[in-house]
């Protein structure tokens, strides 16, 4: 059987190859469904091609509409609301990664195509990087790194506004074990997200509107959600689990009081209580969240991912480099952040 050779100088593989991995580690990313072109994505994706490594890329957030509205035969001309737009800025930096996938002599030993298999693991690990990196900005967890180094720009922590802490305490260090995520912190969290107290000063937060209803998106650490359930007595949570399978939203597990919850394990820790007690800061969102924003990696302005195929050793290895231009950022305005609350709270493995 011929063995299928992957020749370095096809630029139109290559540039095949590289649109193909940038759409396919989007759909590997975990709650791939929070991320969009549009304003309603909780992760909105902004391609800024000619961007390049350490650029900064600014463009504009539309801020909600505050008039009261005209009423009657109130003049209608001259009276329009403007548009509000604040501008947000972030820096995208370059991140890529290599596989050697071997030669001729190792292609003959195993009955699958190595190169194809070396793409595949490029997509698998961008997928999982990817993934990390939405939930450090997405949690504030500014001791992020990558490879030792900050990517692009640091996260930053929650404003004092957008994090609350659970049964009132003031601040992480004063949470304790006993002080577990609960329903009514949540009802709290949203609360503070669609009616916040005067004196913060912060705007209402956006939220997302299915079927005319407003729902916001919760991400628990498994811990706190699986502490949380245990809360539960059937009847009830079996009500929550119908209600999201009428929604119809992808990764949602149960909707309480207008909030699609799921978990992930990726949610950050910020310090141990003691043991395996440790403090999580759970999420709660709205609509552009945070932002992604891609820059040109490719030899051509329309290519975002970089895929370079090359021969060595007298062309008997094959190595794969996958590369992209990239940032992640939670967006804020005039210090306070935008679409997101952080929740502090004590979880803990479940004991048998």
């Amino acid at each position: 059987m011929a063995q299928t050779k992957f020749y370095t100088g096809d630029n139109l593989t290559r540039k095949r190859w590289a649109k193909d991995l940038f759409r396919v580690i989007l759909d590997d990313m975990e709650y791939k469904s929070m991320v969009g072109t549009s304003n309603t994505s909780a992760v909105q994706v902004r391609t800024e091609l000619p961007k390049g490594a350490g650029d900064r890329i600014t463009f504009g957030i539309r801020r909600p509409l505050t008039g009261a509205g005209i009423v009657g035969d109130q003049t209608w001309e001259g009276n329009e609301e403007k548009l509000s737009f604040k501008d947000f800025n972030m820096t995208v930096e370059e991140l890529g990664h290599g596989v050697e996938v071997g030669g001729e002599m190792e292609a003959q030993r195993v009955p699958y195509n190595l190169v194809e298999e070396g793409r595949d693991a490029l997509r698998d690990w961008w997928g999982q990087h990817l993934s990390d990196h939405m939930f450090a900005h997405f949690c504030g967890d500014t001791t992020y790194k990558v490879n030792g180094v900050v990517f692009a720009q640091a996260p930053t922590d929650p404003d004092s506004g957008h994090q609350m802490f659970m049964n009132g305490a003031a601040s992480e260090a004063a949470l304790v074990a006993g002080d577990q995520l609960d329903l009514g912190f949540l009802d709290a969290m949203k609360q503070r997200a669609e009616a916040p107290e005067p004196a913060l000063n912060q705007d209402i937060m956006r939220a997302f509107i299915i079927g005319g209803k407003k729902f916001y998106r919760v991400v628990l650490h498994d811990y706190a959600y699986d502490n949380l359930r245990r809360s539960f007595n059937a009847g009830d949570y079996g009500d929550m689990l119908r209600a999201a399978k009428e929604l119809k939203q992808p990764d949602v597990d149960f909707v309480y009081n207008g909030m699609m919850v799921s978990k992930s394990t990726r949610i950050r820790t910020t310090r141990t209580i003691s043991g395996n007690q440790k403090i999580y800061r759970n999420i709660l969102f709205g609509p552009q969240a945070l932002c992604v924003a891609w820059g040109g990696a490719g030899k051509s302005t329309g290519t975002v991912m970089n895929l370079v195929v090359k021969q060595k050793d007298y062309d008997r290895l094959t190595t794969m480099f996958g590369g992209g231009i990239f940032g992640f950022k939670k967006t804020n305005f005039d210090g306070k952040d935008y679409g997101i609350i952080v929740g502090s709270s004590a979880a803990e493995p479940l004991s048998a």
